[in-house]
């Protein structure tokens, strides 16, 4: 399915595939259960008037059925979900049915206390009422495609996904996330003789995800790498295949993006102009001049933000991972790494550089709430940079940024 909007009115494309033959017939229903709309045939275009838009936190979901039948035998009926709405993205703008949308979420993991990795739908729940709560209107199925059940509830309350391929740590290095922080050099990660053994697998991952999640209304874009390693001409080739595979299979042209981490910069990376938006992964006051020297850190990252606005690359920028590891049972004045207030400190340094810069139209902080790791000597019984704890109750950085999301429009820099 694919869609434009033209003031009130709809213009709906499909394509239906199926195994057997037969004919095709679609027919529309709204949510009282009326029919508003029919046609024929497994591939057209049909307009809708006056139609009830799918908009951001104000859902509403139309009911296609689609028939397959051998003259006037029925062999298979299909019922999905719709919302009908356009994405694009003019500009450095997000625009959801052509108004601009800034985004405020979370990094999120499949996680909780007591169940681990992995689906639950009472989990699930507690999440998104945890997510209206604070304000925020989207997320990042970091690193892999979620529960298709979590996409469905997002197309029901209303919140933006960006989708994302199971691609992690394609990135050469003993330690990925402090050689990241700190910037250093990298390998030539594509250029080992497995790559197209990758590169294969890569593609088809894509296909899949896309396949299996290109109609829900929640998705608006596509992130097709998490951190990889692009600072070395043979990244290019690679990166250049996979962004065009998802825009090959996608009906919708949706956006494509990847986070990049600290290594791509903006004079080593040679692949951010595959991405329609910039995603950046930064931890300035965290991996990179935390503590004592978070004003120093906050001078760093205003001058990567010159640089990046130096090259008028005339696309959105959002923040897809910033934050700081905290535990909850910490408090401290003056703060130190660790402590809530330090956490708070952190945030409120990253928000200011934000809002200084009017190309940045997205933050979506790492993480939704504390998760297990491995064990190691970096982390205190797993990740614990969540803005909940793993339990889901909320840690001071939750109500600062209540505070901050409740406050900001949702066409914020338009």
């Amino acid at each position: 399915m694919s869609y434009k909007v033209k003031n009130s009115d709809a213009e709906i494309s499909y394509e239906v595939r199926t195994k057997g033959e037969g004919d095709v017939s679609l027919s529309l229903y709204d949510e009282d259960g009326n029919a508003v709309a029919s046609i024929e045939g497994r591939k057209g275009t049909f307009t809708l008037k006056n139609a009830h838009l799918w908009q951001v936190r104000n859902a509403y979901l139309y009911n296609l059925k689609v028939e397959l039948k051998d003259r006037d035998e029925l062999l298979d009926v299909y019922e999905l979900p719709i919302g009908i709405r356009e994405v694009k993205i003019e500009g450095t703008s997000f625009l959801i049915n052509g108004s601009p949308v800034y985004l405020k979420g979370f990094g999120k993991h499949e996680d909780s206390d007591i169940v681990g990795r992995g689906f639950n739908i009472g989990v699930m729940k507690r999440d998104f009422e945890l997510m209206k709560w604070i304000g925020a209107n989207s997320f990042r199925t970091s690193h892999y495609p979620y529960d298709e059940e979590i996409y469905r509830m997002a197309d029901r309350e209303g919140f933006l996904i960006i989708d994302e391929v199971p691609a992690v740590g394609l990135f050469e290095s003993l330690v990925n996330f402090l050689d990241a922080g700190t910037g250093k050099g990298a390998k030539s990660f594509f250029s080992k003789p497995t790559t197209p053994v990758l590169l294969k697998s890569h593609l088809r991952a894509v296909e899949e995800m896309i396949a299996r999640d290109k109609n829900h209304p929640s998705v608006i874009a596509w992130s097709l790498l998490n951190e990889p390693e692009s600072t070395d001409e043979n990244s290019v080739p690679y990166f250049k295949e996979v962004f065009e595979k998802a825009h090959e299979e996608d009906p919708q042209k949706r956006p494509r993006t990847f986070a990049m981490e600290s290594n791509s910069s903006t004079t080593r990376c040679k692949c951010h102009h595959f991405s329609d938006f910039i995603s950046l992964n930064r931890y300035y006051g965290w991996y990179i001049l935390g503590g004592y020297e978070i004003s120093e850190a906050e001078i760093k990252f205003r001058k990567e933000m010159d640089d990046w606005a130096a090259l008028n690359l005339n696309k959105p920028f959002i923040f897809s991972e910033y934050g700081a590891d905290t535990m909850p049972s910490e408090h401290k004045l003056p703060s130190v790494m660790w402590s809530q207030e330090y956490q708070c400190e952190v945030l409120n340094m990253l928000h200011s550089v934000f809002d200084s810069y009017d190309f940045v139209k997205g933050e979506q902080i790492w993480n939704f709430a504390d998760f297990q790791t491995t064990e190691g000597l970096m982390r205190v019984n797993g990740n614990k940079k969540g803005v909940f704890t793993r339990q889901r109750q909320p840690k001071d950085a939750a109500f600062l940024l209540k505070k901050r999301w409740e406050s900001l429009p949702l066409d914020y820099k338009k």
